[in-house]
């Protein structure tokens, strides 16, 4: 076993004090018991990153995801792997007195071994907006951030109430949300993005399935015919503007809203959500007002 490991290992078991301590049930329901004011946070979740420098606290997280990139200070933190298989000898090396994890991202067997060596570990779960920012005060809670965390949600929901405010007097657009275009992979009714649409004064036209991100063929793209098409670019695939050049029927082609939108900003769960709602809403009702 390497080295660096057993001294991990041996400063769990022997050199971790008593210390304060609070009682929280995470997004799963689990009861945790976490540092009054943890000092050193291990996070496996890019979008828990970013809401813990926004919260001023970047200090305290020794270590992250080879996937947190956000912002630029982010990529100089310690890394300890992907979201989906981190390290757990690299997360020991970092000793952390609280871990954040995600429900769909991070395995139950590696939440199960961190609390076998008693270390605290938060999971995450927001699925909607609405989670997301409840998310955001739940991790000032935890951090000893409560004031920042209230502060931040409270300027977010109202920026978001400044955009349904202006978009319910409009007519909503039929609009599709691409997360792929090859293979042409589709944003279904119960995810994050589908209610960042609906806020923004859009319709997803994605009807319920078995899967939350079908894959369609060009007849279903075809059969649906939405106002707006919403896309990312990511490298490897095709750029969007010429990949529905192929299909000049479609009337988001003909009107010209193919909407390229910064992937991070309406697919993690996080405080630039804000960023893709607005800029979303203005695509689609470029006659309200966003500030700027």
């Amino acid at each position: 076993m390497h080295k660096n490991f057993i001294r991990a290992i041996l400063f769990v078991i022997f050199c971790s004090c008593p210390v304060a301590a609070s009682n929280f049930t995470d997004a799963v329901s689990r009861q945790v018991s976490i540092p009054t004011t943890p000092q050193r946070i291990v996070s496996l979740v890019p979008s828990v990153t970013e809401i813990l420098f926004e919260l001023g606290l970047e200090k305290r997280i020794v270590a992250a995801t080879d996937f947190c990139t956000y912002p630029e200070a982010a990529l100089k933190l310690p890394k300890v792997g992907g979201y989906a298989d981190p390290s757990l000898e690299s997360i020991l090396l970092h000793q952390p007195d609280l871990v954040i994890a995600a429900a769909d991202m991070n395995r139950p067997a590696l939440i199960r071994r961190l609390e076998i060596m008693e270390i605290p570990v938060y999971v995450v779960h927001p699925q909607t907006v609405e989670t997301t920012l409840a998310t955001i005060e739940n991790i000032g809670s935890i951090s000893g951030a409560e004031k920042q965390s209230t502060l931040l949600a409270d300027t977010i929901k109202a920026r978001i109430e400044k955009v349904q405010a202006q978009v319910a007097k409009l007519e909503p657009k039929t609009t599709l949300e691409c997360v792929m275009l090859q293979p042409l992979t589709v944003a279904g009714p119960d995810t994050f993005i589908a209610d960042i649409i609906d806020i923004a004064g859009g319709i997803n036209v994605v009807p319920q399935g078995p899967s939350r991100y079908p894959t369609w063929n060009t007849e279903a793209l075809l059969t649906v015919n939405p106002e707006a098409i919403i896309v990312s670019t990511y490298p490897g695939q095709p750029q969007p503007k010429y990949y529905f050049d192929n299909w000049p029927q479609l009337q988001a082609v003909r009107n010209q809203q193919i909407i390229e939108i910064n992937a991070d900003w309406i697919h993690r769960p996080g405080p630039r959500m804000i960023l893709g709602i607005e800029a979303l809403a203005k695509a689609l009702h470029p006659s309200i007002a966003i500030d700027e």
